[in-house]
């Protein structure tokens, strides 16, 4: 009787570990997994970061190199008339040094400078 209580003792350690030890091996990719998921997640996120900045930037207006069309086309309440004027300026003048130095321009405003800050950059 001692004999088989020890045997079935036998077989049933042999099962806990073999389950130990595959469980050990799941928990372990797992945790691989895991660490991968991370990884790609936070490289996913720079990609996105990466994109909506140039994406922002796509947006912005540069009041010293952009072109007539470019500027009427992006600036609210901005026309055709207005960008020669601003390109004309810039040729007669030289670069803009800040952005309110577009109020030098005839026609253009306080106003439309609040309206477009977001946009515009020298």
């Amino acid at each position: 009787m001692f004999l088989i209580i020890k045997k079935k003792l036998i077989y049933t350690t042999r099962i806990l570990i073999f389950a130990i030890g595959f469980s050990h091996t799941a928990f372990a990719q797992s945790d691989q997994l895991k660490v991968v998921n991370d990884q790609t997640q936070t490289g996913t996120k720079s990609v996105i970061n990466k994109t909506v900045k140039r994406q922002l930037m796509d947006d912005k207006v540069n009041i010293n190199t952009a072109s007539e069309e470019e500027l009427a086309e992006k600036l609210n309440g901005f026309g055709l008339k207005k960008a020669q004027l601003i390109v004309l300026h810039r040729k007669k003048f030289g670069e803009f040094k800040s952005i309110e130095h577009l109020q030098d321009v005839p026609g253009i405003g306080l106003g439309f400078i609040e309206k477009n800050r977001e946009k515009l950059t020298y």
